[in-house]
């Protein structure tokens, strides 16, 4: 595992304040050191072009160092000329910089830049204001050949635009999509609008024709149940931008064409991805946008992707992550095609480390730590040669299998291998290609004392399973020249490197060390504590699948770094429940409401519907009765102008009951002064004037106890969450509620969305048992004697079980926010057979947990 960071040792404090004094700000400048050799990169581009002394602003210095990720493989003077027009203010964007480094590769070596050609490519000169987009947008839209016709095209137009050769490419993406946006609602109404009269117009139309044949088109999130295992998966990112623009399989360029040959007879022209997690901790949000695109893209092509667990560090790994791994792999709605792990390939991987040496290619070094690490220029580039660069190949075959059989310490030798020092790019500093390691593996058991590290692991396992496209985030930029070393080194095949922007969110942190502090500590629960943002933790809170997915492919993919808010997120998840989730009467903090004028054993049946906006999800039956429940915050004792609900002698309607009620009277408790009970009387004879307003209700005879109502907030106090972060959690970032009462259709409509995930979850396994490539027996085995042998149970295997949760109840209380069953509850009837009508039973419990509120910053409680 690499070491912890500390930004205040004393190498980083430095590093963090030069990248500061270049005009980064903190976040900014910790964040790049914090992943070394992103840092040591634009280092190098400090010293190579003697920035040190000088100031930028955030812009610009944000603008160098995207060159300092994307520009490694240009020479000093392509590299030096674009560093010339960032510094004059030419360059401004990180798109800029990407097209001038695309630019500037196409550019024949030795050949003088073409600097109109140059400028005309990298958008140099282009200003354009949010005052001027909107008649630019009107403009490019009406000479589009196919115009757009309703809000669906929008994502098209967009790609259009980024993808495009007209100058509204380098404005600014926020400002184009915003103004965008404004036009279409111009054009074609609100977006809510054109939605709803599209769910309309598809609910005439398939009573009035026999239903077509299934095709292949993109649905919408509203399109599926919030119960579903099954999300859809967006496809509008594979469809423009970033994605859209890939290689086709076979053409990535190879040192042999045989190996085209041989990559494409065994792919059959079909892209092959690959998902490669550490088995070393539980995934998070990050995750979710790397495991759409390695699985989304392939799948979008008709392909195949592979997951495959990297597990080179032997001390690291827990049997409980790998079928974590996969649990969370299929919740998001992918299925691997094949299971594999870096491990299976130890004895390939040796072979191929020990042909390399016999090649002159690598060596081993018996250097310290801290003497190899000197060699390397101490991160501030300038490497030298080590004193073991040149020994004898015979010699350091010999140190290999030494090393191999044990008879090093740990620390004591190294396989390196013998890149090129004269690169600007730290990846082609001699890395490590193995290392000694005394730990037992989790398959291997203690086969092996020597393992691979990730430099020399990831790109030949890709060969291995011939990957057409290695899909990774941008840090590894820098490392695309060494993962082509390798490979052609070796003469093996060599699949294509792209590399996209990091989900990153604001207000919390990833890191599975701090989380397992946290968990240590009892700060929280556990891992998938609803205030954290591992997946399992957003899947307990309640989020859908479907909605993570459609956030991602809002954000949309590029190579630019960026951090989102929590509020951003909160809004996409709120957007894709409101489409999505069926509504229940739901009272937080009930207080008994007693009807005066209608005898003890009124009742009247109301159908109440799931969903106002969508008549396909139907409706519930409940009954308006003599007591109801209404939330004490929909009563006042004192009335006022602007104020609509329950006071005395004012009425208000109860949603979907035959009348209004007024308030005659209340009571209120001696001691703490609460409101207790309310009496009303029933307005239903004569001239009934219409509510003004209207609230929830339960009545009292049928309703469900709540024993807990989990509302989650920010756990930290402060954004970002600082150094000593368990001092800055916040107290209240839990709130319970244990009074709360639910309509009973809540047991209908839990028990239905159970069973239909249970048998959407069957099926979708079955085919993806059938779809999977054929098993070998032996192959992917853990060897006799090591841990994973001795605890089988834990090898990860698909099954219908891990889709289905008691997170797939979810609605919204109405009027309150949307809410999950939490895995606490225990619901007797959903083990009864489908035949039998749900209902309460003797034990159950009900925990529910606060996926999101109803608005952002809303005045009540949600």
């Amino acid at each position: 595992m690499p070491p912890k960071f500390d930004p205040k040792s004393p190498e980083n404090a430095s590093l963090i304040s030069l990248f500061q004094s270049l005009g980064l700000a903190e976040k900014s400048a910790t964040e790049l050191v914090r992943q070394p050799k992103s840092g040591v990169a634009f280092k190098s581009l400090i010293d190579e072009f003697q920035l040190t002394d000088k100031s930028y602003d955030e812009k610009t210095a944000s603008a160098l160092v995207k060159l300092s990720a994307s520009g490694g493989k240009l020479g000093p003077a392509e590299k030096g000329f674009i560093v010339k027009k960032i510094e004059s203010g030419d360059i401004k964007s990180t798109d800029q910089v990407a097209a001038a480094v695309k630019y500037t590769e196409g550019n024949p070596p030795g050949t003088p830049i073409n600097e109109d050609e140059f400028n005309k490519a990298c958008g140099v000169g282009i200003e354009i204001t949010a005052a001027q987009l909107p008649e630019l947008l009107k403009s490019y839209v009406s000479s589009l050949p196919s115009p757009p016709d309703n809000w669906a095209s929008l994502g098209a137009v967009l790609g259009g635009i980024r993808s495009g050769a007209s100058d509204l490419k380098w404005a600014n993406a926020g400002e184009v999509k915003s103004s965008l946006e404004t036009i279409f609602t111009e054009l074609f109404g609100t977006k809510e609008s054109a939605q709803a009269a599209a769910k309309a117009q598809a609910a005439a139309s398939a009573k009035s024709k026999p239903a077509p044949k299934p095709k292949a088109v993109e649905a919408s999130s509203s399109a599926e149940a919030s119960s579903s295992t099954t999300p859809v998966i967006p496809t509008n990112i594979f469809k423009e931008g970033f994605l859209s623009d890939f290689h086709k399989p076979g053409e990535n360029p190879q040192i042999n064409s045989k190996l085209k040959e041989q990559h494409l007879e065994f792919t059959k022209g079909m892209v092959y991805t690959r998902f490669p997690p550490e088995p070393n901790g539980y995934l998070h949000i990050g995750h979710v946008k790397a495991i759409m695109i390695d699985f989304g893209y392939a799948k979008f092509h008709g392909g195949r992707t592979y997951l495959r667990f990297d597990d080179t560090n032997p001390e690291a790994e827990e049997g409980r992550f790998f079928q974590s791994i996969l649990e969370t792999v299929r919740w998001l709605g992918f299925e691997p095609w094949k299971i594999t792990y870096s491990s299976d390939n130890f004895d390939q991987l040796y072979e191929w480390a020990v042909q390399l040496t016999r090649r002159g290619k690598a060596y081993v070094c018996t250097c310290s730590a801290e003497k190899m690490k000197e060699d390397r220029g101490m991160g501030k580039g300038h490497p030298v040669p080590c004193e073991h660069r040149e020994r004898p190949v015979e010699e350091s075959l010999r140190e290999f299998e030494r090393m191999k059989n044990g008879e090093y310490p740990e620390q004591g030798a190294a396989l390196r291998m013998k890149m090129d020092l004269t690169s600007g790019n730290p990846y082609m500093w001699d890395m490590v290609a193995y290392r000694v390691k005394l730990a037992p593996h989790h398959r291997t058991g203690d086969k092996w004392k020597i393992y691979p590290t990730y430099d020399f692991t990831h790109c030949l396992c890709d060969s291995i399973e011939n990957i057409s496209h290695s899909l990774c985030t941008v840090e590894f930029i820098p490392a695309r020249e060494s993962y082509e070393w390798l490979c052609d080194a070796l003469e093996v095949y060599k699949a294509r490197q792209y590399e996209f922007a990091r989900l990153n969110l604001q207000g919390t942190f990833l890191s599975k060390r701090k989380i397992a502090k946290l968990v240590t500590k009892k700060l929280v629960k556990d891992w998938d504590d609803p205030r954290l943002y591992t997946i399992i933790a957003l899947r307990r809170r309640g989020i859908p699948p479907g909605a993570l997915l459609s956030f991602v492919s809002e954000l949309g993919v590029t190579t630019s770094e960026s951090v989102t808010e929590i509020k951003r997120f909160e809004s996409s998840i709120r957007s894709y429940l409101e489409e999505s989730a069926p509504r229940l009467m739901m009272v937080l903090n009930p207080v008994k409401l007693i009807i005066e004028n209608v005898p003890d054993d009124y009742r009247v049946p109301v159908q109440v519907p799931l969903h106002p906006k969508v008549p396909s999800m139907g409706t519930v039956e409940t009954s308006f009765t003599k007591e109801v429940f209404i939330d004490a915050e929909d009563f006042r004792e004192v009335d006022s102008p602007d104020y609509f609900r329950l006071a005395p002698g004012k009425s208000v309607g109860l949603f979907k009951a035959p009348y209004p009620v007024t308030c005659t009277s209340y009571t209120k408790d001696p001691i703490t002064g609460q409101v207790t009970e309310i009496r009303c009387r029933l307005e239903d004879g004569g001239n009934v004037k219409k509510a003004k307003a209207y609230i929830q209700w339960v009545n009292v005879p049928e309703s469900i106890k709540v024993e807990e109502v989990r509302y989650f907030k920010p756990l930290f106090k402060t954004d970002p969450p600082p150094a000593d972060f368990e001092s800055d959690i916040d107290p209240n970032s839990l709130e319970v509620y244990k009074n709360a009462v639910i309509e009973p259709a809540f047991y209908e409509l839990a028990k239905k969305a159970i069973l239909d995930a249970r048998k959407e979850s069957e099926e979708r396994t079955k085919k993806a048992q059938a779809d999977s490539a054929p098993t070998n027996t032996n192959e992917h085995k853990p060897l006799e004697g090591s841990e994973a042998a001795k605890h089988m149970e834990d090898e990860p295997v698909a099954t219908a079980e891990q889709l289905v949760g008691m997170e797939n109840i979810r609605f919204q209380g109405m009027r309150l926010a949307y809410f999950a069953v939490d895995r606490e509850s225990k619901i007797g009837c959903l083990d009864e057979e489908a035949s039998i009508k749900p209902g309460k039973k003797e034990g159950d419990r009900i925990v529910l947990n606060r996926i999101v509120s109803l608005k952002e910053d809303s005045g009540k409680k949600a």
